[in-house]
């Protein structure tokens, strides 16, 4: 079946696996092509049988546009391509029920995707959650980017903007409990949290300032850094902050 696949149509089947759920204009930005262009080879795998595309004409009125995701037979067309286990795609075969509020969840991600790169030395890796499945050394919950750049420097991305509270803690809670069980070769990866807004943000490095400070955690033992995901989606530079300095604005990595 893959032998009717062009090498740009294999490469965006890979990208669908990566993110799961995309635009033509978000991936478009990944690959580094005009949208059309884009739009030509999504529409053509829908044709061939391997990715859904779903589209409301109310959308129009939001200017919401259409969003494409591998089927089944995708699926079973991007696990051949990149060799990997039937466990590494199972959750994949979810996608025709996936929640709307799951799936603007995915293009959030993908739309920081381009801009957190950037941000990054060329030549870093960036690794998706589909794509984490594979490896053990990560916590249950995988993160959803993980990145190395070229001189081995590393950092776990949670995409936080719509968790709650008591959600987000729990979550900090266990990649602070993973960093603590010698899972990791060398140091463990910065811990960085992708918040709504500044005002999150803020209230995110506060209070995990005031844990940290109770567990006898500091910034040699375990970095953590946050964002505002607006102030990443507008490009500007460096807008992460750490715990211990959070009022300083800093990079990524």
């Amino acid at each position: 079946m893959n032998d009717k696949l062009t090498p740009q149509q294999e490469r965006v089947i890979k990208l669908l696996f990566k993110f799961r759920f995309v635009t033509a204009k978000l991936l478009a930005q990944v690959l580094g092509i005009r949208p059309d262009s884009t739009y030509v080879v999504l529409e053509h795998l829908v044709k061939l049988g391997y990715v859904t595309k779903k589209y409301d004409p109310n959308w129009r009125i939001d200017r919401r546009p259409a969003f494409y995701y591998l089927n089944h037979a995708g699926v079973r067309a991007a696990r051949s391509l990149l060799g990997v286990t039937e466990p590494a795609v199972h959750a994949l075969y979810k996608n025709d029920t996936a929640s709307p509020t799951f799936i603007d969840f995915c293009l959030a991600a993908l739309s920081c995707y381009s801009p957190i790169k950037q941000s990054l030395p060329s030549g870093t890796e960036l690794f998706s959650k589909s794509e984490l499945a594979r490896y053990k050394q990560f916590p249950k919950n995988r993160p959803d980017l993980y990145i190395r750049t070229p001189e081995k420097h590393e950092a776990i991305v949670v995409f936080a903007q719509d968790m709650t509270v008591d959600t987000m803690k729990k979550r900090l809670n266990e990649l602070v409990d993973h960093s603590e069980e010698d899972e990791w070769s060398g140091k463990y990866p910065i811990i960085a949290f992708v918040l709504s807004s500044a005002n999150a943000k803020h209230t995110f490095l506060y209070r995990t300032a005031l844990m940290v400070e109770s567990m006898g955690i500091d910034e040699e033992d375990l970095m953590l850094k946050a964002a505002d995901i607006h102030a990443i989606l507008e490009n500007q530079g460096s807008p992460w902050s750490s715990v211990y300095k959070p009022k300083q604005l800093t990079s990524l990595l």
